[in-house]
C-alpha cells in the first residue's frame, strides 16, 4: 500500500514539475518574440488618422534590415536613442508612431502647402507627387511655426536616418520638430504589419 502511495506522490510532483516546466518555456517564448520578433502597440492621439485612429492595436515587425525601409513604410521608434552620444535622452520611454517619407541621404522639404519635396543632391527639389497625405491647407502648429526656432525649414537625412511624418499632419508631432527629429535607423522599433482592433490590414 505504501509503495502504491509513494507512487502516486511521485507520479503528481512529476506532473507538477512537467507543468511548471511547460508555463517557463511558454512564457520565456512569449517574451523572446516580444522582444525581437513581433510586438503589439496601442495607438495614442490623432496623429495618424485617418489610418489609424486613438486606440487601435497594431502588430509591428522586429524582424528584417531597418536600413532598407520602403518611403511610405510605418514604422514604430523611441524619440532618441540613450545609446547613442550625440542624441539626447528621453526618460519618458514614449514610443512614437509615424509614416516614412524622407529616406536615407535626400534632402526633405515640407512646403505651407502641405507638400513634401525631396533632393537628391540637396539642390534640385521634387514634390512627392505619390504622396496620399499631402496637399490643402497645412497647419504647422505651435511645435514646427516658421518663426520658431523648433522648426526645420530643410533636413539633410544621413545614411542611417528617416524623415518621419503623421498622417494627419495638422496637428502631428514629427521631423518637422526638434522634438522628434530625424529618426535613426537605432531608434526603430518595428515596422506596422496590420492592424489587430478593429481588425484589418490597411
Amino acid at each position: 500500500m505504501k509503495e502504491k502511495e509513494n507512487f502516486d506522490i511521485s507520479h503528481i510532483f512529476y506532473e507538477l514539475l512537467k507543468m511548471v516546466f511547460l508555463v517557463l518555456m511558454v512564457s520565456v517564448c512569449t517574451l523572446a518574440i516580444i522582444k525581437y520578433i513581433w510586438q503589439t502597440i496601442m495607438i495614442e492621439g490623432d496623429s495618424m488618422l485617418p489610418t489609424f485612429a486613438d486606440t487601435n492595436e497594431i502588430l509591428i515587425s522586429k524582424l528584417g534590415d531597418k536600413s532598407a525601409y520602403d518611403r511610405y513604410d510605418i514604422i514604430v521608434f523611441k524619440p532618441y536613442d540613450k545609446d547613442i552620444p550625440e542624441t539626447e535622452e528621453d526618460e519618458t520611454e514614449i514610443l512614437y508612431i509615424k509614416r516614412i517619407v524622407g529616406l536615407p541621404g535626400e534632402t526633405i522639404r515640407v512646403t505651407d502647402r502641405g507638400e513634401v519635396m525631396v533632393s537628391k543632391d540637396g539642390s534640385t527639389f521634387s514634390v512627392l507627387e505619390d504622396d496620399p497625405f499631402s496637399g490643402g491647407s497645412f497647419i504647422r502648429g505651435i511645435n514646427w511655426n516658421l518663426n520658431d526656432n523648433n522648426y526645420y525649414e530643410s533636413v539633410t537625412l544621413g545614411a542611417d536616418e528617416y524623415f518621419v511624418l503623421g498622417d494627419n499632419r495638422q496637428i502631428s508631432l514629427d521631423s518637422r520638430s526638434e522634438h522628434v527629429r530625424a529618426v535613426n535607423i537605432s531608434c526603430i522599433i518595428g515596422k506596422y504589419m496590420f492592424k489587430i482592433h478593429p481588425f484589418g490590414k490597411n
